[in-house]
């Protein structure tokens, strides 16, 4: 029959031990990253060279300066209209259908396009060649689409 075991010896490591111990793990660790760590290495001494590391010091000192700078202006009125207009022109932009916006703005990128050729003929334009101008398809498009949009933006500005 067995023995019974009555004590038992604990090694419990010195603060050297688990130091050395630490070191090790800490040493694997680097030759197993190596290419990482010079990579990561070369890209802070560009940093140095170029003197980000510097600017990024600097700013860090006076953060708090720069914190109290930065809430000052954006306590400034213009900020608080700005984000105002801002929050505006999401929520317009979340009630226009995608489709009808990106055609629209197709349509307008075309317009400046086409304007900005004619803009080299340096040829006027007088009252009988404006009607004469309303016959074509494409001028006469645009302008029933730019009156159904003043028609509607009057129906929207009556309402508010």
């Amino acid at each position: 029959m067995a023995k019974a075991i009555k004590q038992i010896d604990r090694s419990i490591p010195t603060a050297e031990e688990k130091q050395a111990a630490e070191v090790n793990e800490l040493i694997s660790s680097i030759t197993e990253h190596k290419e990482t760590l010079l990579l990561l290495l070369e890209i802070i001494e560009e940093f140095h060279k170029v003197g980000l590391l510097d600017m990024l010091q600097g700013v860090l000192k006076t953060r708090h300066k720069l914190g109290l700078l930065a809430m000052e202006e954006l306590d400034k009125p213009v900020v608080h209209d700005l984000v105002k207009s801002g929050i505006g022109a999401f929520n317009f932009l979340t009630k226009v259908d995608p489709e009808q916006f990106s055609r629209i703005l197709n349509g307008m990128s075309e317009g400046l396009k086409h304007s900005s050729e004619q803009l080299e003929n340096d040829k006027t334009l007088g009252i009988w060649g404006m009607m004469k101008a309303t016959k074509d398809p494409e001028v006469n498009r645009s302008l029933t689409t730019f009156i159904h949009f003043l028609e509607g933006m009057g129906k929207g500005l009556k309402t508010k």
